[in-house]
């Protein structure tokens, strides 16, 4: 074992450039009518994790308009623009790649979506804007509060238990429709929004 060679060959990996990702982050920019930053990347020896943000020029309800007539984030396909380009960014590359954590800034809320399972914002990026859309208006608490961060999902065994362990923190949730943190326009604090019960739960 050359503990030398080592060092340099890890040195490598973890400099590594992805191949295909201007083009990946271009047909991002295409079908979510946006301009898309590569924020960070986490290279293992066989993996890739990106963040991304992605800036949009819209109000969320506008954002949700688009979205539900097929003009933002529609591939004309069943699999989502995004899942689409990764596949395809997938396969010009030796290693797994996948997103790790999706922002969407749009000109009055953000969006933040963490990886829960491996391709999961991927797959199930158009299912969470399809909540968000039906969800809206218990989100707003009836149309009266704007949020200006949505965090998608939060980590269910926080909720109950504030002094949980780093075990329990660590647990995902299995998926997107569970709970979600948010910030509302009149509020100090996070407020937790269960999804399939439609309500706050703080």
């Amino acid at each position: 074992f050359n503990y030398e060679n080592f060092i340099n060959n890890s040195k490598l990996e973890y400099t590594k450039e992805i191949a295909g990702i201007d083009e990946f982050l271009s047909a991002i920019d295409f079908h979510y009518f946006s301009s898309v930053k590569l924020n960070n990347k986490h290279i293992t020896f066989n993996s890739i994790s990106l963040v991304l943000e992605v800036s949009c020029n819209l109000n969320l309800l506008e954002l949700l308009a688009h979205f539900n007539t097929g003009r933002w984030g529609n591939s004309g396909k069943e699999d989502s623009p995004l899942h689409i380009a990764l596949e395809n960014l997938d396969l010009k590359n030796q290693y797994n790649i996948d997103i790790e954590e999706l922002t969407f800034f749009l000109n009055d809320t953000s969006i933040v979506i963490k990886r829960i399972y491996n391709r999961s914002i991927s797959t199930q990026v158009n299912d969470i804007f399809k909540q968000i859309a039906f969800n809206y208006v218990f989100l707003t608490r009836g149309l009266t509060q704007k949020p200006y961060e949505i965090f998608v999902p939060i980590f269910e065994d926080y909720i109950g238990n504030i002094e949980a362990d780093d075990e329990q923190l660590n647990m995902a949730p299995k998926s997107y429709s569970e709970f979600w943190g948010i910030y509302l326009d009149k509020d100090d604090e996070a407020s937790i929004y269960d999804v399939n019960k439609n309500t706050y739960v703080s």
